[in-house]
């Protein structure tokens, strides 16, 4: 699959299942070491008012069939860095 696939399956992800303020970055092709081919999306945390925020995790997409990899352990992760992103972002310490 290519790079715009993948960031779109990353998105839709992150969409359905915490927030829709994540946005799926730009991906990188790597070969891992079995030889299979997966791309490494990042995903970024956005706010209207101040655009990027920063980079709060990773999704694995398989570069051949297209099968994201994440489990709930990935995606609470994620959650967590966002929430505490969203913290210092909107409210910085004194």
């Amino acid at each position: 699959i290519s790079a715009f696939v993948a960031r779109q399956k990353v998105n839709v992800l992150m969409l359905e299942q915490v927030s829709n303020l994540l946005l799926a970055g730009e991906p990188v092709l790597e070969q891992t070491s079995g030889g299979h081919w997966r791309w490494r999306v990042p995903v970024d945390l956005t706010f209207p008012t101040h655009g990027w925020v920063g980079c709060v995790g990773e999704v694995e997409v398989d570069a051949r069939y297209g099968e994201v990899h994440y489990d709930d352990a990935l995606l609470a992760r994620i959650a967590d860095e966002v929430k505490r992103l969203a913290q210092q972002t909107l409210h910085p310490a004194s």
